[in-house]
């Protein structure tokens, strides 16, 4: 019984799953390139430390997906357990893009990417 209310409150939102899913859409929200890496030691103290974000004990790993509008786009960013659950369906941080260029979209996706597996993303602006 304990095992599956864990389990229950660990993936009451499969984050990794609806990425997944929003990739094949034709239409409405779609998800260009999502990637999901592994919390390093200093992004994961910084996040049960930080005061705003909500509790996450289970987040292992981080899930960053990309979405392109016609005039808008967004790139989320979600802790996750090992199997992309996570407790709550807003994101953890959001950057937004008033513009149509997917090139820049892209590669500040690829930045943040880089500074996760660097360990140094909960402290960086975008």
């Amino acid at each position: 019984m304990r095992k599956r209310l864990k389990k229950k409150i660990e993936n009451s939102y499969n984050a990794l799953n609806e990425a997944r899913r929003q990739r094949f859409k034709r239409k409405g929200i779609r998800c260009i390139r999502y990637e999901f890496l592994p919390i390093g030691e200093r992004d994961r103290f910084e996040l049960t430390n930080d005061e705003i974000s909500p509790d996450y004990p289970y987040a292992t790993h981080w899930l960053i997906e990309t979405f392109v509008w016609e005039n808008s786009s967004q790139i989320r960013i979600f802790p996750c357990s090992k199997n992309g659950g996570t407790t709550s369906i807003s994101p953890v941080r959001l950057i937004v893009y008033f513009d149509k260029n997917v090139e820049q979209i892209l590669d500040t996706f690829k930045k943040v990417i880089e500074d996760m597996k660097s360990d140094r993303f909960w402290n960086t602006i975008y």
